[in-house]
Order: structure tokens, then sequence, then C-alpha cells
């Protein structure tokens, strides 16, 4: 809990404005099937729910000594109100065969005046965690920032 508590201040500290969602223990999701459920959320600015679902993608690959290895990632697909259907918008690399990641979260945040909503990404353990701001340019997205942290 008081590792959350910590990263949910690291969090905070590299948001672009106040107008970003505070992160909350409820709001965190394991990298696990079951906790794949769709967010809903307007994304384009229409007022509109729009769906963002994300699903859990391994790849494989071979070392240098042909020893098999996985890749693991979380990928985002966007499917708006208006029936626009935007597959791997976010893709995040979450860890492999050996360590990865525990939680993620995704949250709306309007840190500009055009009322886009860009987009909060969230991945950490106990000991790092990482920020992502992803933002939302007439349609199309891209990473606006990024954030490391490494506990000492």
């Amino acid at each position: 809990m008081l590792v959350q508590i910590i990263l949910a201040g690291l969090l905070l500290s590299a948001l672009p404005s106040s107008k970003c969602r505070a992160i909350d223990d409820e709001d965190m999701r394991g990298f696990r099937d079951s906790d794949l459920d769709p967010i809903v959320m307007d994304v384009d600015g229409d007022g509109k729910p729009d769906t963002i679902t994300p699903r859990l993608v391994v790849t494989h690959y071979r070392d240098k000594k042909s020893k098999l290895h996985q890749a693991e990632w979380i990928v985002f697909d966007l499917k708006t109100s208006r029936g626009r259907v935007v597959r791997s918008f976010f893709k995040y690399y979450y860890g492999n065969d050996k360590i990865d990641y525990w939680v993620w979260w995704l949250a709306p945040c309007r840190p500009d005046k055009k009322g886009r909503t860009d987009l909060v990404f969230y991945s950490g353990d106990d000991t790092s965690d990482e920020t992502i701001v992803i933002s939302n340019t007439r349609g199309t997205f891209r990473v606006y920032s990024r954030k490391r942290t490494f506990e000492q």
C-alpha cells in the first residue's frame, strides 16, 4: 500500500496539468486476462462514450545463443461512438519471460484548451514505474512524454 502511495505521488508529479485525474488503487489493473475489461470514456470529444479495449500480446524471439524467449506487450484498440476503429493505437512493452511490471492504469487527461482528451498510461511494480502521456492530435495518438523512476 505504501509503495502504491509513493508511486501515485510520482505519477502526479509527471502529469502536465492539474486537469488530469489522480490515480487510485481501485484503478490499477494487473497484466492478466481477467483485468482486461474495456475502458469507456469520451476520447474524441463528441460527448459520447468511446471504448478502449486492452489486449495482451506475446511475441517470441531467439537470443544470440538460440535460446527462445518471449516479449510481453499490452496493446490498446479504440472504437469511437461514431464507429471509427483504431487498432493498436498504443503498444507498451511491459516485460519478458524473466521479469515484468505488475500493474497498469490508463486514464483521460485534458492538458490543453482545445478540448481533446489526451491519455495518461502508468505501469509499475514495487521497484520502478513508468508514466506516459499520450497526446491525441486529431484522431492520431503520439507519445508526448515519458517518465521512468527507479527506487534506490
